[in-house]
């Protein structure tokens, strides 16, 4: 619990004219505020109301800078951007009513959670769980550093890049709690125009789902903001995905979902990954139905499959598509398999003998994929 003890002081706006002539342009350079970063508080607080130009441009007073920079001063000193705002309402009704209590101000925040889930989740006892937690203690005090600020930082070498990416998964938490499609739009296009798409989505959406489903679990949030979290995300991989230009010649990889898997995000990121490489890719999506995929292997003669499973219920189901790969005349593709499913089994790359067990880093199995796959090609 974060208290306020009265150190920051009302920002004594009234002294300050109202009179709408600084456009969005010049108060960043005022405050050192993004602009997407004033169009979110705007939106999500209206504490901002600027007028509107001729052109439809923002324009914000003296008092709005002053109220910027107020914010500001609060988010870096470790305060959220939600409670500076709590925190000034309070202030402004004392303001309006000085019999209004001036006693310290509480404000609830839950506590991190203890421990995160990895892509393939190692031992809850190693190190790299206390590390996380400390990590995710930093980012709720440095949530709301602006963008301008955090990529000065990040230029300047003080704070390594993973630091900014741990700022934008408690950011991202906290708009998906509010449920704010367009600020989380705004937050990914940011971090779009800084890192690759292979660091955003192994270093901000496979964590921030996690610690999402961690949260949950725990009883922090609801399963609403795990199924909005999920469903924004695979929206912004599959349109990265198709949008992203692949070969329409060489080598066939298809990728897929076990039969009956629902879970398809981790088999979606790795299709675009191996897009992104060069790779003629097929993506099938969840639940892939046996027959179906027998047959469209048949017609297309890919180098390669890739089944991923989640859900150890449909262990047997994928071994059955495992012998029955086997069982195809001709040269046949690479089996290549794997998912979370499998941590569950000490020796998981038993369970399909026919096939390539793969587990790890993203970036990895791509490289390692693309081998097979050209080694496979140069064999037919």
């Amino acid at each position: 619990m974060t208290t306020y003890d009265g150190s920051i002081e009302w920002p004594h706006l009234e002294q300050y004219s109202d009179q709408p002539v600084f456009n969005t342009k010049a108060v960043v350079q005022q405050t050192g505020v993004p602009a997407p970063t004033l169009r979110a508080w705007e939106r999500r607080y209206s504490l901002l109301v600027p007028e509107r130009a001729n052109n439809a441009y923002r324009l914000y007073s003296e008092r709005d800078v002053a109220l910027i920079r107020w914010l500001k001063e609060c988010v870096d000193s470790g305060i959220s951007i939600s409670h500076a705002v709590a925190l000034f309402r309070h202030l402004e009704q004392q303001q309006r009513d000085p019999t209004v209590a001036s006693a310290d101000v509480y404000f609830d925040i839950p506590a991190p959670p203890a421990f995160q889930v990895a892509l393939n989740s190692p031992d809850p006892d190693t190190e790299q769980f206390v590390q996380r937690e400390k990590d995710l203690q930093d980012a709720s005090r440095a949530v709301d550093l602006s963008w301008a600020q955090a990529n000065q930082l990040n230029s300047s070498n003080v704070y390594p890049t993973v630091y900014t990416m741990q700022m934008a998964r408690a950011q991202l938490i906290e708009i998906f709690q509010d449920m704010d499609e367009q600020a989380a739009q705004v937050l990914m296009g940011s971090l779009l125009s800084f890192y690759s798409v292979e660091q955003v989505c192994c270093e901000l959406i496979m964590p921030t789902l996690w610690d999402i489903g961690r949260l949950w679990a725990e009883g922090h949030v609801t399963v609403s903001v795990e199924h909005f979290a999920s469903n924004f995300f695979r929206a912004v991989l599959t349109n990265m995905f198709h949008v992203t230009r692949g070969p329409s010649t060489g080598p066939i990889v298809l990728t897929c979902c076990a039969p009956g898997e629902p879970h398809e995000l981790s088999m979606l990121m790795l299709s675009l990954f191996l897009r992104r490489r060069g790779i003629r890719v097929v993506y099938l999506g969840q639940s892939i139905e046996t027959t179906g995929l027998l047959h469209t292997i048949k017609k297309l003669s890919p180098s390669a499959i890739c089944i991923s499973l989640t859900l150890p219920a449909y262990m047997p189901a994928l071994m059955s598509l495992g012998r029955q790969l086997q069982h195809l005349p001709g040269s046949r593709p690479a089996m290549i398999f794997g998912g979370q499913a499998f941590l569950q089994f000490p020796q998981p790359e038993k369970l399909i003998p026919e096939g390539i067990y793969m587990d790890g880093d993203f970036n990895k199995i791509t490289a390692r994929l693309q081998s097979i796959v050209f080694e496979a090609s140069a064999r037919k």
